[in-house]
């Protein structure tokens, strides 16, 4: 569990751990692996003089609230794709201070996918150790990704201080229903590791670029909010929680794609839709 260092001593009117943990409670967190996509340009009241601080105090709560975890932040990079090698001790993540900051604290460990890598806190059933931490040729969004484990335990979904938009679980949903709109692409390269370096073809569920749809989740969390299949909180002085569930997110994405195969797109050129998410 994180440690809130001297420096972070709790001020006047900011946030602290345990008023992250009391909102969370509330929100229904519980004591279950739980994923959590952040953005720390929301979260500057958090307790704490610098970023190391605040971001020990987010942790802090967070792990407070689910106990042992295992807790599971994403570290995304996309350098693969443009064939550069992935070394998950060194490589930056790209989605967020968040998951860059916990993957250097002790008793993190970085998964090698080179494209989805995510930062897991806490223990994995043996099986899913495995099949997390192998270096091999992979899927980002198949049977052994990251994803795959969310649904196969169920796993909470957070969204603190950033839109529930940014749900790439709903990805590896579009790949188990087979959308029509994105097709497999492989990319090449090699993961490096204090083993060594290893070459690797990764397989990536993509969206034609050439098309004239964009995807957009606006829909889908506006339909889940409505249906009470997630919940919302806001901390005073501080940003927005969603809370929602792999469970739920798949049977609105199956109720929704069965009625409408093109729920989640938005038709028209890719430049003119700042709605869009992707």
């Amino acid at each position: 569990m994180a440690r809130i260092g001297p420096r972070a001593a709790v001020c006047p009117n900011m946030i602290d751990h345990d008023d992250i943990r009391a909102a969370l409670h509330d929100l229904g967190v519980g004591a279950r692996p739980l994923l959590v996509h952040s953005d720390l340009s929301r979260c500057l009241t958090l307790s704490g003089r610098t970023r190391d601080n605040k971001l020990a105090t987010m942790l802090a709560g967070l792990e407070g609230t689910i106990g042992d975890g295992p807790l599971l932040v994403p570290a995304f990079t996309y350098s693969y794709c443009r064939g550069e090698d992935f070394d998950p001790a060194r490589a930056k993540s790209t989605v967020g201070v968040f998951g860059d900051w916990v993957r250097e604290q002790p008793g993190s460990r970085r998964t090698p996918d080179p494209i989805y890598s995510t930062v897991v806190r806490g223990e994995l059933p043996a099986d899913w150790e495995r099949r997390l931490f192998s270096v091999a040729d992979s899927d980002c969004f198949g049977p052994d990704s990251v994803f795959a484990y969310l649904r196969d335990v169920d796993a909470q979904i957070l969204f603190f201080g950033v839109a529930a938009t940014a749900n790439t679980y709903v990805h590896h949903l579009e790949q188990v229903l087979g959308v029509g709109y994105r097709y497999f692409k492989d990319f090449s390269g090699s993961v490096v590791t204090a083993d060594g370096a290893t070459a690797t073809t990764v397989s990536y569920f993509v969206r034609d670029l050439e098309s004239d749809v964009v995807v957009t989740f606006e829909p889908l969390v506006d339909a889940m909010r409505d249906a009470g299949e997630s919940a919302s909180t806001k901390l005073e002085r501080g940003p927005q929680l969603t809370l929602t569930s792999a469970s739920a997110v798949e049977r609105r994405v199956r109720h929704e794609l069965q009625g409408n195969p093109d729920y989640l797109l938005v038709r028209g050129h890719p430049s003119a839709l700042d709605a869009a998410t992707r």
